[in-house]
C-alpha cells in the first residue's frame, strides 16, 4: 500500500476508532456498571481494534495503533468534538496503552491459538 493511502487509512481508523469508543462510553454510562467493570469493557474494545490494526497493517502496527489512539481519543474525542472531555485523562491513557500494548501482544496471542488449534 502506498504511503498516502497508509496515512489515509491510519486517519479514518481513528475517526471510527473514536465513534466505536463513544458508543461503548454511552453504553457502558446507561448499564452503570462498576469502574473494573468499564476498564475491561474498554480492554475488550481495544483487543477488536488491536487485531483489526494487526490484521491490515502488517509492517508498521505499532505506530498505526500509536497514531489512531492519541488522533482517536485526543483529536477526534476532545478536539474535534466533545465526546469526552467529562472523562478523567488518566481514562484517555489508559485508551491509549491498552490499544498499543494489545496491538504489540496480538500476533504472540494469534501464533499461540494457531499452535494450540494445530494439535488437536
Amino acid at each position: 500500500m502506498a504511503a498516502p493511502m497508509r496515512i489515509f487509512f491510519w486517519l479514518a481508523l481513528a475517526f471510527f476508532y473514536a465513534m466505536g469508543l463513544d458508543v461503548v462510553n454511552k453504553l457502558l454510562v446507561d448499564a452503570h456498571l462498576g469502574m473494573l467493570a468499564q476498564l475491561a469493557s474498554f480492554a475488550v474494545f481495544n483487543a477488536l481494534v488491536a487485531h483489526l490494526i494487526v490484521k491490515y497493517e502488517a509492517q508498521l502496527s505499532t505506530l498505526c495503533a500509536l497514531l489512531v489512539g492519541c488522533l482517536g481519543v485526543i483529536g477526534c474525542g476532545v478536539i474535534l468534538w466533545p465526546w469526552f472531555i467529562d472523562m478523567p485523562s488518566w481514562l484517555w491513557a489508559y485508551l491509549i496503552v491498552s490499544l498499543l500494548v494489545f496491538t504489540w501482544a496480538w500476533p504472540f496471542v494469534a501464533k499461540k491459538m494457531a499452535n494450540i488449534s494445530a494439535n488437536k
